[in-house]
């Protein structure tokens, strides 16, 4: 350990519901928090669920209050569309490296009304509700998303692969907060601590056949 100031900020890594935690932790303790969070609004897997065992309570009652008190909270700042690509340091003292994806779409201008979506003309597979339904290339991840916006996926959008192809929803949206140029960023930010709440991916279904999977149709 060096002499060197402590810093008083602590970069948390993934906006689950134990990341949210986290960060609401330490923020009311008076540090400074960066939430980092790969998906375009922060809730992981808990968004996704209907009743939370084994008290069978509303999922999304228990995390809305988090959502809004961490979006709210003066001592957080959440990142969303965004990796920790480096780290370096010692405890007290760390430079983390982020990569931000572009969202397309501004979060300071965003008024989450759908226009867009309603005109975008490419559907997908939802991957938020395990590819069972269908949204936009430019969507807004779940109802109660935080930050409460939209956001392109800039491997669907037919814009970004023919600029002369599609618009439509630029013409549709009414506060002028889509932008296709928007460029990725890296930032740079000094912190004291690293707190990793990655979460986890689903189990390859194919692995345990006995289940069904692949073999009964879903619906």
């Amino acid at each position: 350990m060096t002499d060197k100031k402590q810093i008083g900020a602590v970069l948390v890594v993934g906006g689950g519901i134990s990341g949210m935690q986290s960060a609401l932790d330490l923020a009311e303790s008076g540090y400074r928090v960066y939430l980092v969070e790969k998906k375009p609004a922060i809730g992981g897997t808990m968004a996704r669920l209907d009743k939370t065992f084994p008290t069978n309570d509303c999922a999304m009652c228990t995390m809305s209050p988090k959502l809004v008190d961490v979006g709210r909270h003066l001592n957080i700042e959440i990142i969303t569309g965004a990796e920790l690509i480096g780290l370096e340091g010692e405890p007290g003292n760390f430079k983390a490296k982020v990569l931000q994806q572009a969202r397309c779409v501004s979060l300071e201008k965003c008024i989450g009304c759908g226009a867009c979506a309603e005109e975008c003309p490419v559907k997908v597979d939802d991957d938020f509700d395990g590819g069972l339904g269908k949204r936009k290339a430019i969507y807004k991840l779940y109802a109660q998303a935080t930050p409460n916006a939209y956001a392109v996926d800039k491997a669907k959008c037919l814009k970004l692969k023919n600029p002369k192809a599609c618009g439509k929803c630029l013409k549709a949206c009414p506060a002028e907060a889509i932008d296709h140029s928007m460029p990725d960023t890296t930032l740079e930010l000094e912190v004291g601590a690293v707190v990793l709440s990655p979460g986890f991916d689903p189990m390859d279904g194919d692995l345990r056949g006995e289940f069904g999977w692949g073999i009964y149709q879903m619906f």
